[in-house]
């Protein structure tokens, strides 16, 4: 009596629908957003496939794996230069990090991580700046903390 409920059925006159599919965005074919980077943040992706020629600006985080040539600019974004991509462009962000191919200047306001299988052939400004073993650079390097 106290503390129960009573049990609800479903008017059988209404009917239940079924769950409907999201659509697909086709018009940004090559990029999609993703997680990865920055988990409070969504992340710009560009795919093995695709080749941008110019400039990339952005905020926030993005993910490339295709290749670049060109500027890459972003204020307060964080960069990641995945292993399939080939970039030769000059690079002017808060953070990277980079595991593929890079010919150019790279100018980062806080912190550049050049994984094990980089390849860095330019000049690097960094306020910090962390190398694995395995990597690839020639060019200058100028840290400052």
């Amino acid at each position: 009596m106290f503390g129960k409920k009573k049990d609800k059925k479903l008017d059988p006159s209404i009917p239940i629908s079924p769950e409907v599919p999201k659509p697909s965005n086709d018009i940004q074919k090559g990029f999609k957003e993703e997680n990865e980077f920055r988990n409070d943040a969504k992340t710009a992706y560009q795919t093995p496939d695709c080749k941008i020629t110019g400039t990339i600006k952005f905020d926030g985080s993005m993910r490339i794996d295709g290749k670049v040539d060109g500027e890459i600019i972003t204020d307060n974004g964080e960069l990641v230069v995945g292993e399939t991509c080939t970039a030769k462009a000059t690079i002017s962000t808060k953070s990277a990090i980079i595991e593929g191919r890079v010919e150019g200047k790279i100018t980062a306001s806080d912190k550049v991580v050049l994984k094990q299988k980089a390849h860095l052939i330019g000049n690097l400004q960094a306020k910090t700046l962390v190398v694995e073993e395995g990597v690839v650079f020639v060019g200058r390097c100028n840290v400052k903390p």
